[in-house]
């Protein structure tokens, strides 16, 4: 299923001293372990960073080993189940790895010290250690680690009211012994904030993940109910992190997860999930009762379809006894729902909570209602409070953290605090769909702890978010956390070694979310790459400062959604292209932000309490970081630093991305600290986010320098714009390629801009005279070849020793090339039949069927059209259908060849598959968002000519699309 990533587990139990893995748990973690040498560079071994967090390296110090081993080298469990198991196998395997010593457990009390883990009720010896009263609050879920010491022996006990207790106290004292903290005085009591901490998966059934840049899901469903140990080391994972749910498929997900064969499948996995405390969800497609029960509508107020979910939930619960319950995305981003038969959302929650409450379930209900871009600021806070009180008690609203959609800077949501009578819970992203994937390092934490720290004012003074979603402000049934998770079947998980730090960080915050930024970034450090100092404080800084840099290099003050429009592929919103997101911005030739006051704006302000109302409201007491976010201001508008918002913008970009080579070089210093693995791969990845950070800088400079025409005061450059950059050209004919020079110095400059094309094509160079905050526009000769092609320009103005900025991506060109239709025996532009078409070339819509006489046409079924009014007049339409269609072409005698384009200029493609005389000729690989690629189909027309079908179609339950088709003859001399 996967690029090469296989399933063997690593984290099983090992021999002596191996490298195995390890977690822990609640109190931080991070004070200072006490010395020891770490071991040098060249006995650092490889690692892979599969083992996350979990690693159980051996102590080095030796007097601290010594203590260690003292306190845990005998382990005590007496009965329980399997939690309990697990949670004495988990000790087992650290500890024999930390104390270099196997440790196996017994039920026999020793006279000597010990570790004794265990409940009240499965062991005497615990309830020798612990009096009964220090474990009546803590729940299920909380536990004990304590020293204590009975007729001078000194036992360390874990101890819990609950072996899911006992098994969260485990991974809290591996934590401890892995960040080498000592014992001898150790007493803490932990329980969880919230009893709702979820992982979000967002992964389908053919092994994509929307928004997933860590490969493809590990969830293998062509091999379930075959287990594998991956699900278990997964399941490892989230217990380590106090995580108790998971579900594993996408809020935009098909019906298929509620029927065979998949509940077969989803009982295998909660199986194994079950014995470490992790509930299994699925998210439920609210249109379910048409698509797998045949009825003819899904309203909440039809009997049947009451009677359909009650039954199914009867059925999940007879094959899954402590299914969790489900999540529901509806009525937002074109997902089905309650208000498509006049109800509501609290209507549309009601009728799944009541068919999951005889079995304890629960309903996690989106607030994420994405309908047009002019209102989403507020439409939950509008659809939302006045449904309040209206939802069951075991529905629970999920509110993203912001307003917008996970963007590197927004408020917090303004229904947080808002609905007193609703059970709440926050949904946090920890993949970084736009914060730069995992390619650019941006430790979330800092941003999660401001928004739950920010005080709602909602219920007064000190109702914060966090507040708000531990059920410290109002009378929850159910609250908590849920996390996007950004796990695939990479290697270390992640894509990135560093971010699993993120992983890391929502696990620990939805268990304590009092916790701090700091002392998660170095626990988690510790725990990943050892407890050498340097690499400690190096890594630490690194992480903390991410967000910021992250921040400053893309998008400052608040400006938010910077990228490429949205689109289901692993490349949306990556990287910035504020020429088609103005809708977000506002940005134009006076000034920038979105208007989001009472006064002149959409009103979104009056959202929130009347205390931060009036703050935002304010241009003067605004907080400057959400500056753009809320106000439209002048370019000239002053900050409190005294610098204009655009040389704010301009000197934020260019230091941001100077910070990234800071990020680097500090890497460097941890060269025979880091084991070289890790560190050549961390190395790389920080090579690709300078790059990526300088195609932010420049671009961005460069769009509103064009817009503002105001000069940096501290800096001058040129500036390339190719307009426009996605364009159509002809093979083997001069074209010319209009590129605006823009000049942002104090002087007039002569101006060379070249091309930079690929081998085999031809470009002239052009000059020109460009005044002072001016631009010019050339026109570029190039000569592609003949053949067709897809290739990407570059243009690039030089005038001496001038700063460039080679970097904006307006200075590319994404070109396709086609033959001019007089080369052809085939010049067919798809698409229906209101586009335009390429000079030239003929119309191939669903309109053009084969008949007697005809050069080509459908036979059969014939497919549907789209115009997206995107890139040029070849890719921005396209025939398409889930079903194959027949394309009969008449050839000449002779062999020539097919050329078939295919694409999205939007959202992702699936491939393309073409077949001739039933045999299958040429399959396209699926494509991510404004990807295209040619496909060839060699041909033949015989002695005289005939008429040869090509059969199109896609995989199952998938749609084509083709968007030119080009047949050449072989010998051009016959066309």
């Amino acid at each position: 299923m996967s690029s090469g990533i296989r399933r063997r587990s690593i984290l099983s139990a090992a021999a002596l001293g191996s490298t195995v893995g390890s977690l822990g748990l609640s109190s931080p973690a991070s004070a200072q372990p006490v010395p020891g040498a770490e071991p040098p560079a060249s006995a650092l071994p490889a690692e892979d960073g599969y083992d996350l967090w979990l690693r159980y390296r051996r102590v080095e110090d030796p007097g601290q080993l010594k203590r260690y081993r003292a306190a845990l080298g005998t382990l005590v469990r007496q009965g329980g189940g399997p939690l309990q198991r697990s949670a004495a196998d988990e000790l087992a395997r650290g500890l024999t790895g930390l104390l270099g010593t196997r440790v196996r457990p017994r039920a026999d009390a020793p006279s000597h010290a010990a570790l004794v883990v265990g409940t009240p009720a499965s062991s005497p010896l615990v309830r020798e250690l612990v009096p009964a009263a220090d474990l009546a609050e803590l729940g299920d879920e909380g536990y004990i680690v304590r020293r204590v010491t009975r007729r001078g022996v000194d036992f360390t006990v874990v101890a819990a009211h609950a072996d899911r207790g006992v098994l969260y106290g485990a991974f809290h004292l591996l934590r401890l012994v892995q960040t080498r903290q000592p014992l001898e005085r150790v007493d803490l009591t932990e329980r969880p904030a919230a009893p709702l901490r979820v992982a979000d998966h967002w992964d389908n059934k053919d092994g994509s993940i929307e928004r997933g840049y860590a490969g493809l899901s590990f969830f293998d469903w062509e091999e379930l109910p075959r287990l594998d140990d991956r699900y278990t080391d997964y399941a490892r994972v989230l217990a380590s992190l106090g995580i108790n749910g998971a579900v594993i498929n996408n809020v935009n997900t098909p019906a298929d997860y509620l029927a065979e064969p998949f509940l077969t499948k989803l009982a295998a996995l909660a199986g194994v999930l079950r014995r470490y405390g992790v509930a299994l969800y699925v998210t439920a497609n609210f249109a379910a009762p048409i698509d797998l029960g045949g009825l003819d509508t899904a309203d909440p107020f039809d009997p049947e379809v009451r009677t359909w979910w009650t039954r199914k939930a009867e059925e999940i619960y007879g094959r899954i006894e402590d299914f969790g319950g489900f999540l529901v995305k509806a009525n937002s981003e074109g997902r089905p729902g309650p208000l498509d038969y006049g109800r509501t959302h609290a209507d549309g929650a009601n009728v799944l909570a009541g068919a999951l409450r005889p079995y304890g379930g629960i309903v996690m209900w989106r607030a994420f209602v994405h309908d047009t871009d002019a209102k989403w600021d507020r439409q939950a806070y509008l659809d939302f409070t006045p449904l309040d009180g209206k939802f069951a008690d075991n529905a629970i609203v999920q509110i993203k953290n912001g307003p917008i959609d996970f963007q590197v800077r927004e408020p917090a949501h303004p229904l947080f605090g808002s609905l007193p009578r609703t059970n709440s819970m926050i949904e946090l992203q920890v993949t970084q769909e736009y914060t730069g994937h995992a390619t650019h390092l941006c430790y979330l934490v800092p941003q999660w702890k401001e928004v739950l720290d920010f005080d709602t004012l909602k219920a007064g003074e000190g109702s914060t978010v966090a507040r708000v979603v531990t059920g410290r402000v109002h009378s929850y049934a159910h609250f908590g956390f849920a996390g996007v998770l950004n796990f695939g079947d990479a290697r270390n998980w992640t894509g990135s070694h560093l971010a699993a730090a993120n992983t890391h960080g929502y696990g620990r915050l939805s268990w304590n979310p009092d916790l701090s930024a700091q002392d998660l970034a170095t626990e988690w450090t510790r725990m990943t790459f050892g407890n050498d100092p340097h690499v400690v404080e190096t890594v630490s800084a690194l992480l903390l400062d991410s967000w910021h840099t992250y921040e400053d290099y893309t998008s400052p003050l608040g400006t938010g959604y910077l990228t490429h429009p949205p689109d289901g592929s692993v490349t949306g919103h990556f990287d910035p292209s504020p020429t088609t997101t103005t809708q977000f911005h506002k940005s134009d030739r006076e000034g920038i932000g979105y208007d989001r006051t009472a006064a002149t704006g959409d009103g979104f302000t009056e959202l929130y309490a009347p205390a931060t109302r009036d703050a935002y409201e304010s241009l003067e007491n605004c907080p400057e970081e959400l500056l753009l976010f809320l106000h439209h201001v002048p370019y000239t508008h002053r900050l409190a630093s005294g610098k204009t918002v655009i040389q704010h913008i301009y000197d934020t970009h260019f230091s941001g991305a100077a910070r990234v080579a800071d990020m680097r070089t500090e890497w460097e210093g941890l060269r025979r600290r880091v084991d070289l693995r890790r560190f050549t791969d961390v190395h790389r990845q920080f090579g690709e986010q300078l790059t990526g950070a300088a195609q932010w800088r420049d671009t961005l400079v460069a769009y509103w320098f064009d817009l503002s025409r105001i000069r940096d005061e501290r800096r001058g450059w040129l500036q390339a714009i190719v307009a426009p950059a996605d364009t159509a050209l002809l093979g083997g004919e001069r074209n010319e390629l209009p590129v605006q020079v823009v000049n942002a110095t104090g002087a007039g400059l002569r101006t060379v801009t070249t091309l930079e094309v690929p081998e085999g094509w031809r470009s002239e160079e052009a000059t020109a005279y460009v005044a002072s905050r001016e631009g010019e526009t050339v026109k570029m000769p190039v000569v592609p070849p003949s053949a067709p092609a897809l290739a990407t320009l570059h243009a690039r103005p030089r005038s001496g020793t001038v700063r460039v900025l080679d970097s904006s991506l307006r200075s590319l060109a994404k070109v396709v090339v086609v033959p001019p239709a007089a080369r052809c025996v085939h010049a067919l532009d798809a698409g229906p039949d209101s586009a335009p078409v390429l000079t030239g070339y003929t119309r191939l819509s669903p309109a053009g069927g084969w008949h007697e006489g005809a050069d080509f046409g459908w036979v059969g079924n014939t497919p549907d059209a789209t115009d997206t009014g995107l890139f040029d007049v070849v890719r921005r339409d396209y025939v398409r259908d889930s079903a194959p269609a027949v394309l009969r072409l008449r050839l000449p005698a002779g062999p020539c060849t097919a050329h078939l384009l295919t694409g999205d200029p939007n959202t992702f493609n699936r491939s393309l598959i073409v077949r001739v005389n039933g045999v299958e000729k040429a399959r396209s690989e699926q494509l991510d968002g404004r990807e295209f690629t040619w496909l060839r189909i060699p041909l033949d027309g015989g002695s005289s000519g005939r008429a040869v079908d090509l059969e199109l179609s896609a995989n199952e339950r998938e749609t084509w699309h083709l968007s030119a088709c080009v047949v050449l003859a072989d010998d051009r001399s016959r066309v």
